[in-house]
């Protein structure tokens, strides 16, 4: 009689959850949003924010490509002009599938410090990413309309990250 009792239990408890779940009255867990900054020599700058669930977070946060993400549910990043103006804004992940062939992201969510080479932004014509390995050489890069790629800004080896606190 009573295994029968702690059955029932058992399955009131998984049909309670189940149905609460399904109503919403079980808050999903809330992605951690990491805001990073870089700054060039010259004056160009880069901001952006990214987002990933921390429950399925690894040692080391490490994306690379285009396809569904291990960790990142968003990256977007905007660069910016000496004088603060907007020169592109590029979305390169979009719930958890990152957009571009050459993005590559690592992020080390001890110590809160992105890590490691990173490729951000554009890739195509027109269009503006950052790219090389933190705390080593990290430059801006500008493609041409004929796909020529040049340097329009490279220094401050480092990429700030900074956690933002849920209201």
């Amino acid at each position: 009689m009573l295994s029968l009792k702690n059955l029932l239990v058992t399955f009131s408890i998984v049909i309670f959850i189940t149905l609460a779940s399904g109503l919403g009255l079980v808050a999903p867990a809330e992605a951690t949003t990491v805001s990073f900054q870089w700054t060039g020599k010259a004056g160009y700058s880069a901001k952006g924010l990214f987002s990933y669930d921390p429950p399925t977070v690894p040692t080391i946060v490490s994306e690379k490509g285009a396809g569904k993400t291990n960790v990142l549910q968003s990256l977007v990043v905007t660069f910016y002009t000496p004088s603060g103006a907007p020169i592109g804004t590029y979305d390169n992940v979009v719930n958890g599938v990152a957009q571009g062939h050459f993005f590559e992201f690592n992020f080390d969510p001890t110590t809160q410090q992105i890590v490691g080479r990173v490729d951000l932004g554009g890739e195509l014509a027109g269009e503006i990413y950052l790219k090389g390995t933190v705390d080593d050489e990290l430059s801006l890069f500008s493609v041409d309309k004929s796909g020529f790629e040049r340097i329009i800004d490279r220094g401050s080896d480092s990429l700030a990250a900074f956690r933002q606190v849920s209201s």
